[in-house]
């Protein structure tokens, strides 16, 4: 039988980017449905045999080995924009001497990785407020993190190729499986009793398997994929752009990645809990949205390349109206429905409060539109402003939110994210609009506050209607579900958006065969 591979970029092959969208976005729709299922089923195994406090712990754990990417150059990130701008014009030579280039990046960051790993590692225990007698068990469990982070660095590679090459969607349905198996696997050592080092030990054979499912999947489907003859200068080119991907690394784990934290530094790990738990639901829907972004992106960093910038806004445009409909009907519905979830879910007395479950929600759309936006500027590989941005406002969260959360906890933890987020919020837009030469439009900006008060208003309601909405049924809140997302949909689809926005909205939707799962034309 004949080996089903790609045609080689000189062929340049006809692609249609909006049916390959949709299936990426099906397929990393598909892998985070079955992560979060997963994670439903196997969370309240984890509350109930790791206790409150140190289920705090195994999160804040969770964030703190995201620490050590900071010595990362996302060399692989790089790879994956360089090739989807590559890909039509250049030839196979020149793509592997590029793989070749990320790939000698990779082997020297990783040491400094494991440097890193092992400074967090060792401190873990003191910043999570552990007692002494817990100290060997938490170094170890996060070192065991830290050697699954190694292994996806290596692993990268592969993944990065099949996204820039727009071929995501060659790999339907392997994670998924690799996940849930995974979450029974995480499961069984918590019935066992093997605990933290238990889940951690679970977690890099989960990143392995991943790793080599990607090798196989890029091997068989990229004819060209392979390592190439590379030079000393290419390699400095290539670590300078990596360098900022560095920086802006950095700079979004100051941002986005220290709320577990600092609430577990100024409250506590139980605090840490709540708050957590309490994300589970608007996090699953945002997770939900950004798949679908994620798949369109590697088509704009293909006309990003081809500088058809009139394509790039039209699809930025979409996204945004997609997104803001999207968010503030799931906003509305999760608000509602989020306490009595809770509650069946891993039981009474951790939900967050309903000012803190408005907060989140909020916090959480304000992200989507950010990570939205973040993505077009990765694209386009000049991260100078965008980093700064970051780099500014993480340093504002940080000096507002120690105060805030100690003051007022999580509701003031989100309200500094929030003001924080807002400033990086406003900076990216700003840059978005000189890239793709956008010029003056007020009208646009007109357009957007019409939006943002809608939506807003939208979610207040929702929130006062939760406080006098009685605990649900599992019965109930399934009943009630359906009419708690289509209601402040339809709302939001004729007063939240103007008659263009729904007509590029409508235009994609038909543009789609939502059905053709194997050919791309």
């Amino acid at each position: 039988m004949e080996k089903d591979v790609l045609p080689s970029p000189t062929l340049k092959k006809r692609e249609n980017l909006k049916q390959r969208a949709y299936l990426n976005s099906l397929t990393s729709i598909l892998d985070f449905a079955v992560t979060q299922v997963t994670g439903f089923i196997v969370s309240p195994f984890i509350v109930s045999s790791l206790g409150s406090s140190m289920y705090g712990v195994w999160q804040m754990l969770g964030q703190m080995t995201g620490y050590a990417k900071i010595a990362d150059t996302r060399a692989t990130q790089v790879l994956k924009w360089t090739v989807a701008k590559k890909k039509d014009v250049a030839d196979e030579e020149e793509l592997r001497s590029d793989v070749t280039s990320a790939f000698f990046i990779t082997l020297f960051i990783i040491p400094l990785v494991l440097i890193a790993g092992g400074i967090v590692s060792w401190y873990a225990p003191l910043i999570t407020k552990a007692e002494p007698q817990y100290y060997n068990l938490i170094r170890i469990t996060c070192s065991l993190l830290m050697l699954s982070l190694v292994i996806t660095k290596l692993f990268d590679l592969y993944e990065s190729v099949l996204r820039g090459m727009n071929l995501s969607f060659k790999r339907m349905g392997l994670r998924a499986g690799i996940v849930a198996f995974g979450g029974g696997l995480k499961v069984l050592v918590l019935t066992l009793g093997y605990g933290l080092i238990g889940l951690s030990a679970v977690q890099v054979v989960i990143t392995l398997v991943i790793g080599i499912s990607y090798y196989l999947v890029v091997r068989k489907h990229i004819s060209w994929f392979g390592f190439g003859r590379t030079s000393l200068s290419k390699i400095r080119s290539f670590s300078k752009v990596s360098g900022w991907y560095l920086a802006d690394n950095g700079a979004n784990l100051l941002l986005s990645n220290s709320d577990k934290i600092l609430l577990g530094i100024v409250a506590s790990p139980v605090v840490v809990t709540y708050y957590t738990l309490t994300q589970f639901l608007p996090f699953a829907f945002q997770g939900l949205i950004n798949r679908v972004v994620m798949g369109i992106i590697p088509g704009v960093g293909k006309l990003l390349g081809l500088e058809e910038f009139a394509k790039v806004r039209k699809v930025t445009s979409t996204i945004n109206s997609m997104t803001f409909l999207l968010t503030t009907a799931s906003g509305v519905a999760i608000i509602l429905l989020n306490q009595s979830f809770l509650k069946i879910w891993v039981g009474d007395g951790l939900f967050a409060g309903t000012t803190a479950n408005l907060l989140i929600m909020v916090m959480i759309m304000q992200d989507t539109f950010i990570k939205h936006d973040a993505y077009i500027i990765s694209a386009t590989l000049d991260l100078k402003h965008k980093v700064l941005l970051t780099l500014f406002s993480g340093v504002i969260f940080i000096l507002i939110g120690y105060f805030m959360a100690d003051r007022f906890g999580i509701a003031g933890l989100c309200l500094s994210m929030i003001a924080g987020k807002l400033i990086l919020h406003l900076g990216q837009q700003k840059i978005l609009y000189q890239k793709l030469g956008y010029g003056s439009r007020a009208g646009t900006r007109i357009v957007k506050i019409r939006s943002l008060i809608v939506s807003l208003l939208l979610l207040a309601i929702a929130a006062y209607l939760s406080t006098i909405l009685k605990p649900l049924s599992l019965v109930q809140m399934a009943g009630l579900a359906p009419l708690a997302f289509v209601a402040p949909l339809c709302i939001f689809y004729w007063i939240g958006m103007q008659k263009e926005e729904r007509n590029e909205l409508l235009e994609l939707m038909s543009s789609i065969k939502f059905l053709k799962l194997n050919k791309e034309e």
